[in-house]
């Protein structure tokens, strides 16, 4: 199929590397809903907030931010022109795809579910977490996003996982930033699947955590981080908040975060196809269709491999339900469940925003991954 005509398209190496030109002739998520647990997400134009424009054409279904308990799960970018993560997270999940702007989502026609459980420093509650995958699990989330970590297992949330699971969502989690073994906690649940980094050359990157309990890789970028600076951009690339509730950039991000979002996208793929819908069935056709990196078969550094969105796809059995199109839950780019329509938005720059690697977190805490 042609590429879409997104200007930054071409800079989007990591969509060739796990196959999506190719699996977008079978799907492009229409039918299946990602809940993003993170920061929040601008999904609405309401008092101070905007709609990112290149989730205009993103569907949406409601959701809940957990952190000030209320329904509206609006992501604000911390201070010090730093770029926000929730935002960043969606957009690489479902950003539009053909509308001359931006960049393209791995999954553009997936609904986005979001769901507040971080703070804008990206600090947040296990109790949040806990409840934010319960939330998704009885409001229709075919997948859950989960690009943040924490040093220890906690039961509140493996007992969510669990809750999700048999309730038919497919959980994904990010390895960890802290470059070494073992995989942080949720990923290393086994309830969960845990997604490492790699860069543009398919070896691991350096900041990605690593060990038994990892499932996948999926691209990152290989670029040093820094905490509120630029870096190269050979990460991957999408839009987020910057700096305030309204100014955007498109901002590289090289992290294990990253990575995660990547392979909740291709899991909507999977959903929206019907060829595979319960966790189980997408995490066989996702570890089977893996490209082998590294030594032969599945190891530490790369587990199964790097997820192949077109593999996936052809490795998947037919599901219990057919592609659906788009649910009645959702919206168009007209407009959010709760939002007015898109107003003009603050400044669009092309930026290349890395995310801090090393997180030290707190017993009763949880961080993002990156």
């Amino acid at each position: 199929m042609e590429p879409p005509d997104d200007p930054l398209f071409a800079h989007q190496w990591n969509l060739s590397a796990i196959q999506i030109p190719a699996a977008w002739s079978v799907s492009r998520g229409a039918g299946a809903v990602v809940a993003v647990l993170d920061t929040g997400v601008a999904y609405e134009t309401r008092g101070p907030y905007r709609r990112a424009p290149d989730l205009a054409g993103a569907r949406f279904v409601a959701g809940y931010d957990f952190v000030d308990d209320d329904s509206h799960p609006n992501d604000v970018a911390p201070g010090d022109d730093r770029r926000s993560h929730g935002t960043q997270m969606a957009a690489i999940i479902a950003q539009t795809a053909g509308n001359a702007i931006g960049g393209a989502g791995v999954a553009p026609d997936a609904a986005i579910m979001p769901i507040r459980v971080l703070e804008p420093d990206l600090s947040g509650s296990v109790a949040d977490v806990a409840r934010g995958l319960r939330f998704a699990a009885d409001h229709g989330a075919d997948v859950a996003n989960l690009s943040l970590s924490s040093l220890v297992r906690e039961p509140v949330v493996s007992n969510a996982i669990a809750y999700a699971a048999a309730k038919g969502v497919t959980v994904v989690a990010a390895a960890g930033n802290d470059g070494h073994t073992p995989v942080s906690w949720p990923a290393a649940d086994p309830g969960v699947i845990a997604v490492g980094a790699v860069g543009r050359n398919l070896t691991r990157a350096p900041y990605s955590n690593y060990g038994r309990g990892l499932d996948l890789v999926a691209p990152g970028g290989a670029g040093a981080d820094v905490p509120e600076g630029y870096g190269p951009a050979d990460g991957v690339v999408a839009q987020t908040l910057k700096g305030g509730p309204r100014q955007f950039c498109f901002c590289f991000t090289a992290s294990t975060s990253a990575a995660a979002a990547q392979v909740s996208a291709v899991a909507a793929l999977l959903v929206g196809s019907g060829r595979a819908t319960g966790p189980a069935a997408v995490r066989a056709a996702l570890l089977r269709s893996a490209r082998d990196l590294g030594r032969d078969g599945r190891d530490d550094q790369y587990g199964a491999g790097l997820v192949q969105a077109a593999g996936a796809l052809r490795a998947a059995t037919a599901g219990a339900r057919a592609p659906s199109g788009s649910s009645p839950r959702t919206t168009t780019g007209d407009g959010a469940p709760v939002s007015a329509p898109l107003a003009a938005a603050g400044g669009i720059a092309l930026a290349a925003l890395l995310v801090a690697l090393g997180l030290a977190m707190r017993r009763r805490r949880t961080r993002r991954a990156g």
